[in-house]
């Protein structure tokens, strides 16, 4: 059976709609396919680009209710105790929307009717026969369809708004994927076509044994969510034993939720949808109220999104648990757990690339919608950290598929050409956003962090060791040989961009986000950068403040034997004495800010300074290898600002300071603030290296930093620079924090404005 449709050529503004016919015949089979053909036609519909509706106006669907989505639940099969834990009526709800039945006599909102947009993967669905092929019939002529697209046409003709009427957009019938002129007109019409469609289905492909489970879950988490203290008394703790010095035990918590369940969870949030790059526009067109189906199930996006931020909340005891029920950890006595997002070789069990995608999602989703800040600056990072991490299969739509976001709508005025190089879509792509004058793309450049010497983990062993008893002694031991492999921190990019142009393609070092209110240009003035096309290079104002004259090691394990390098340390503290340069520390570790961003870290987070924190950390928190303890036992001789950081923590004396770093006590006890500010200051410190300056300043940079690089304020930019000497002109490096300039403190009065040329 050859896909014979043939395609006509769109007109104007006109799209393509797809309607799934109530037609008997679809359901017989042909000798090419065991499966139903399932029968559609094509019809070409005009979409003005700007699209006026009466909000007075009543039609057909006007409240965006799925009929499909639950509105009772059993929560009983959730749990060890078999039944649910908070006995009240509130998933008990009766709809009150408007029914199908009700809408008959309305109108469409459209004269040619009304279509849903359709997101989805392309990609095979798990566990389905790749040599079976599926196809439907376009006005009456087969066509070939992935296997994950025709399950999900299978189940939309079931749909109560498909019945109604309700007319289908989808990427890979409604565009002509064999045209590259029609395919980038379209791909440039993205966000039209998803923003003006009456919904935003999410497909996540057919269910498996533990869907119901999984949604379930979702549901019962999204109720949690409005509790007045989610989660609280959840789990039941152990009690802890404190016969200091002889016997430490601290508590562990126990969840009354079954194993399935958050096995369910782990396969739902690792499903290929969520990793997908067109996704984190498509989405971004939607609404709270979009539909999420995977086979029969379904859940509003509101009800996942609520549910997210629930277990982003739990992390290190409900987020651990859907994890461990995969790939258990080695100590599973320990009560909390912080950086795994942090992690290398452990990527794919990050929570960044779980629920945390969601969550982000459903920011860019609101960004749509609201007055972005003045300058949109979160906003668009938020947008380009998703695209920048997402699954693709064409690298320029790492570019392309992100277009139709508002805070990069704002600023990008290019059109899709694949015919154009990679590099040069990339480089156009950073001159759009940079064009302006707004410099702060420059924060996600990033230049190679260098090596880490490898380490075994449980998945390394073989399966009769893959257990916590036989791990925990034998990994320890693993670890200790010599001659293990070096593993790079991020990618070695070696495509033609220049250091500006950040290289979408190429993943960096898996660092924390910086969200500080910074403003470090704040008196420099406004300028407008100028780029040359023949050297590829751009040119701003900025003053060179500084140069790195000491670096700590990025990570305990970094195989650079050069690290910590004390070559020329200051000798003096910009910051005053000895307690003001403590206090300029502990803010530097932390970036001066919280994990959430937008303010000022608290003073109370003072308490990371605790000696107990740079021994042997918190009592049954696992920091993954990233804790201060770990930081101190490779760089404790590191000299910032006149002071080494075993003498900033343990104090000057230096018999004292030393005796109180050998003693390697835990602290215990910790309060939920404690543990949530040690838990960012290990994340922050996570491949970056603590640096002093010829000046008398610290801060904390890029694992790419070198000793003799240098330190630019450039106009534009509200974070500072490290740069590096190439030629006549320089090399950008990364975004660094340095304490005391990073509120505008530096003015023109004191420092000189040149030109800095980038290339």
């Amino acid at each position: 059976m050859p896909s014979d449709f043939t395609y006509q050529p769109l007109r104007g503004d006109e799209i393509r709609l797809l309607r799934i016919e109530d037609d008997r015949s679809g359901h017989r089979k042909t000798n090419v396919t065991r499966h139903p053909l399932i029968a559609c036609s094509i019809e070409h519909v005009r979409l003005p680009r700007t699209l006026g509706e009466s909000s007075n106006q009543r039609f057909k669907g006007k409240e965006g209710t799925w009929p499909e989505l639950p509105t009772q639940h059993n929560f009983g099969p959730l749990f060890n105790a078999g039944k649910d834990l908070r006995v009240d009526k509130t998933h008990l709800r009766k709809s009150a929307h408007t029914t199908i039945n009700d809408e008959a006599a309305l109108p469409w909102r459209r004269p040619w009717g009304d279509y849903i947009a359709l997101s989805y993967v392309w990609s095979q669905p798990v566990g389905s026969d790749k040599e079976d092929r599926f196809f439907i019939t376009v006005n009456d002529c087969p066509f070939k369809v992935t296997p994950n697209l025709y399950h999900a046409l299978k189940e939309l003709k079931k749909s109560q708004r498909v019945q109604q009427g309700f007319k289908l957009w989808i990427d890979a019938i409604c565009i002509d994927q064999t045209n590259s002129d029609e395919r980038g007109q379209q791909v440039a019409r993205m966000r039209d076509i998803y923003q003006s469609a009456w919904q935003v289905l999410i497909w996540l492909g057919p269910s498996d044994t533990s869907t119901q489970l999984a949604f379930s879950a979702l549901h019962w988490l999204s109720r949690e969510s409005k509790q007045p203290k989610p989660m609280d008394n959840f789990y039941r703790e152990s009690p802890s034993v404190d016969l200091r010095p002889a016997f430490i035990m601290w508590p562990t918590y126990n969840s009354p939720m079954k194993k399935d369940v958050y096995k369910a969870l782990y396969h739902f949030f690792t499903r290929p949808y969520w990793r997908r790059m067109w996704v984190v526009q498509e989405v971004a067109m939607g609404n709270p109220n979009s539909p999420v189906l995977c086979g029969d199930q379904c859940i509003s996006w509101q009800d996942i999104y609520q549910a997210v931020k629930v277990i982003a909340s739990d992390e290190s005891r409900f987020g651990r648990e859907i994890l461990d029920s995969v790939q258990p950890q080695t100590l599973a006595t320990w009560s909390f757990e912080v950086a795994r997002d942090r992690q290398i070789r452990g990527r794919k069990w990050a929570p960044e690339r779980m629920w945390k995608i969601q969550e982000t999602m459903m920011c860019v989703q609101k960004d749509q919608r609201t007055f972005s800040s003045a300058s949109g600056r979160r906003e668009l990072l938020r947008a380009l950290n998703l695209a920048r991490d997402a699954l693709i299969t064409d690298e320029k739509d790492r570019v392309y598929g992100i277009l139709g976001i508002k805070a990069v709508a704002d600023r990008v005025n290019i059109k899709p050409e694949y015919k154009l190089s990679q590099s040069i879509i990339y480089s156009n792509f950073a001159k759009e956003i940079m064009k302006g004058g707004d410099l702060n793309l420059l924060r996600l450049a990033s230049g190679f962090g260098g090596y880490v010497l490898d380490s075994w983990e449980m998945d390394d062993l073989p399966p009769s060791a893959k257990n916590r008893a036989v791990g925990a002694l034998t990994l320890p031991v693993l670890n200790a040989t010599k001659g293990r492999e070096l593993v790079p921190v991020g990618v070695v990019c070696n495509h033609d961009i220049p250091s500006w142009s950040v290289c979408w393609a190429c993943a960096p070092a898996p660092t924390a986000q910086l969200g500080g209110i910074y403003q470090a240009d704040a008196r420099l003035g406004r300028s407008l950068p100028i780029f040359s096309r023949g050297r590829a290079s751009l040119t701003t104002k900025g003053v060179l403040l500084d140069t790195i004259t000491s670096l700590s090691a990025s990570n305990e394990k970094d195989a650079d034997p050069r690290y910590p390098s004390n070559t020329h340390p200051a000798n003096t503290s910009t910051y005053g004495d000895f307690e003001a340069t403590r206090n300029a520390f502990w803010r530097t570790i932390v970036c001066d800010t919280t994990s959430e961003g937008g303010e000022k870290a608290p003073d109370a987070c003072s308490w990371l300074l605790e000696p107990r924190l740079w021994q042997r950390g918190i009592a049954g928190v696992w920091t993954n290898g990233f804790g201060l303890h770990s930081f101190m036992a490779r760089n404790a001789s590191l000299e910032i600002c006149g002071f080494t950081i075993q003498e900033l923590i343990f104090g000057r004396n230096k018999f004292k300071s030393k005796l109180k770093s050998m003693m390697g006590e835990n602290f215990y006890h910790a309060t939920e603030f404690q543990r949530e500010s040690l838990s960012w200051a290990v994340n922050a410190m996570a491949w970056r290296r603590v640096f002093g300056t010829r000046g008398g300043r610290m801060g904390m940079g890029t694992c790419a930093a070198q000793v003799g690089d240098r330190i630019v304020l450039l106009r534009g930019c509200n974070t500072p620079l490290i740069v590096r000497r190439s030629g006549e002109a320089w090399k950008l490096v990364g975004e660094c924090y340095v304490h005391g300039v990073m509120y505008g403190e530096i003015s023109l009065d004191k420092h000189r404005l040149e030109d800095i040329t980038i290339y």
